[in-house]
Formats: structure tokens, C-alpha cells, sequence
């Protein structure tokens, strides 16, 4: 089965730093073609960031999504 990506757009909360684009996964397991590097968090999934961008929280304490789309 071939992983979902998720491209993430947000912002870092220590510095307001914003993002977009970023690729996220729902497993740990790097999709056919792409390198690790590519992937910017493994572990998340659909129900995962629509929480998060409803939520408002922080993920891993780390960052705000803002929107996202498959």
C-alpha cells in the first residue's frame, strides 16, 4: 500500500517562521520514488491534522498547521 501524503502549510512556534508545503505521511515508511528527506514528519494522519488545525494546539510542540491537502 502506498503511503498518503499530505502537503502541510503553517508555522513554527518558537520563531512564527511560516511553511508551505511541507509533505507529511501517516506511517513511517517513505513513499516509492521519494527520499527521506523529502518528508518533512512521519505519523500523521488525515484526523491528525484536521484536529490540529481545529484545535489550534501545536504538534509534538513544535508547530501549527494552518491548512493541508492530500
Amino acid at each position: 500500500m502506498t503511503p498518503t501524503l499530505f502537503s502541510i502549510d503553517g508555522y513554527f512556534i518558537d520563531d512564527q517562521t511560516e511553511f508551505s508545503g511541507y509533505l507529511v505521511t501517516e506511517y513511517d515508511d517513505t513513499p516509492q520514488g521519494m527520499d527521506d528527506d523529502n518528508i518533512f514528519f512521519y505519523g500523521l494522519s488525515e484526523q491528525d491534522i484536521v484536529d490540529a488545525i481545529e484545535s489550534g494546539e501545536p504538534v509534538v510542540g513544535e508547530f501549527i498547521i494552518t491548512s493541508y491537502k492530500i
